[in-house]
């Protein structure tokens, strides 16, 4: 009699959590000051749909407000008297100015999380809105984040303004004896760059610690969808500057400010790259109405419209490209401090801190009905 043939075994379907490395933008591990840069540059271009369309949502928000205030501030001129125009302008713009900071540090939030997405793809970043549906991450299943975003805003802007305060007056301490030591013309200028170039080093190191805690909020907060990096112990608007002196560390000061420092290389150079468009812009338009280039520079709507134009442009740009950077180096430190490309692949390995909850499987099929021979003694046909 012979033994009829065992039945292979169903294939099993992998977790989704280890196939992270298969679908991921950037590779799953800490990563280079270039890659985080040039990886920045990625995440941008594929998905600029989001990543510059929702900043051009701000940015035209801005032109308007602007455009209202200015015909506002006319309007007031010739029917109110001066002293009521003069603060009606200024009572305007600190509004403004307060409106678009928090709209811009809430909208690199949301990249933060559009990044995120990008870069680690579906089922391993934050594709779950609030009400439980799967999609993308959007302005109104952001909606939530937007007043812990404005207390965060507020810490920031308090912190930023201390800091510029004391590196201003230790530059200038620190310059004025490098000035009266300096016997010889080259000595004071070799000094003069050298404390410039250090200080722009610091200043990049403190804007790195307020940047990161943008993406620790957006994706650790109260209101972040789940993922795998998302901790047991909610990420607050206060804790969220702790989570950034934590990440960074001691090991990493360097690596942040040379990340940070790049990106705001990256983004002088993109504002420069502009500007120099909007000059040859002006030029082939004065050569198309044959007047002279000095003309239309001097036309105040012409050259106004198109430096709003390049405004908008601009602010979009750089606003997803910084974007990205924050939150690649977000990524990298939570790599480098806390294994999370291991916990990304395996998912055996949880996060060490902050603690993540359980990765969602992907169910097995299920088991083979028993055959009518496994009851004469036959090995079992089903899975293992």
């Amino acid at each position: 009699m012979s033994i009829p043939p065992i039945a292979p075994l169903a294939p099993l379907r992998r977790p989704a959590v280890l196939d992270a490395a298969k679908t991921a933008l950037i590779p799953l591990r800490p990563l280079t000051i270039g890659e985080i840069l040039d990886g920045a540059f990625a995440v941008v271009r594929r998905n600029a749909r989001m990543m510059i369309g929702l900043p051009l949502v701000v940015a035209g928000g801005t032109a308007v407000y602007l455009l209202l205030g200015l015909g506002l501030y006319v309007l007031l001129g010739n029917t109110t008297a001066r002293w009521a125009q003069i603060a009606f302008t200024v009572a305007m713009g600190l509004g403004g100015f307060f409106l678009l900071i928090q709209c811009l540090v809430w909208m690199t939030a949301v990249l933060s999380r559009v990044s995120l997405q990008t870069v680690l793809g579906a089922g391993f970043a934050p594709d779950v809105a609030f009400d439980g549906t799967v999609g993308r991450v959007t302005l109104r299943n952001s909606l939530p984040m937007f007043w812990p975003v404005l207390g965060l805003s507020l810490l920031q802007y308090v912190a930023a303004s201390a800091v510029q305060t004391v590196l201003g007056v230790l530059y200038y301490l620190i310059l004025i004896p490098i000035t009266l030591l300096a016997d010889e013309g080259a000595i004071g200028v070799t000094a003069s760059i050298a404390l410039s170039l250090i200080m722009f080093g610091v200043t990049a190191l403190a804007y790195g610690y307020l940047a990161l805690t943008v993406p620790a909020l957006a994706t650790e907060g109260r209101t972040a969808p789940p993922w795998i990096g998302r901790p047991a112990r909610q990420t607050t608007v206060f804790t969220a500057f702790e989570r950034a002196f934590r990440l960074i560390g001691v090991s990493n000061l360097v690596r942040v400010a040379l990340v940070m420092g790049g990106a705001i290389l990256v983004a002088l150079a993109l504002i420069g790259l502009l500007s120099a468009g909007l000059l040859a812009l002006i030029t082939l338009f004065a050569t198309s109405i044959g007047q002279t280039v000095t003309a239309v520079v001097t036309n105040p709507w012409t050259v106004g419209g198109v430096i709003a134009f390049s405004a908008v442009l601009a602010m979009s740009a750089i606003l997803a490209y910084v974007a990205a950077v924050q939150t690649l180096l977000y990524l990298d430190l939570r790599m480098r401090r806390e294994a999370l490309d291991l916990a990304l692949r395996f998912d055996v390995v949880p996060v060490p801190q902050p603690a993540a909850p359980p990765p969602v499987f992907v169910p097995y099929p299920p088991a083979l009905p028993p055959p009518a021979h496994a009851a004469q003694g036959y090995p079992p046909t089903g899975p293992r």
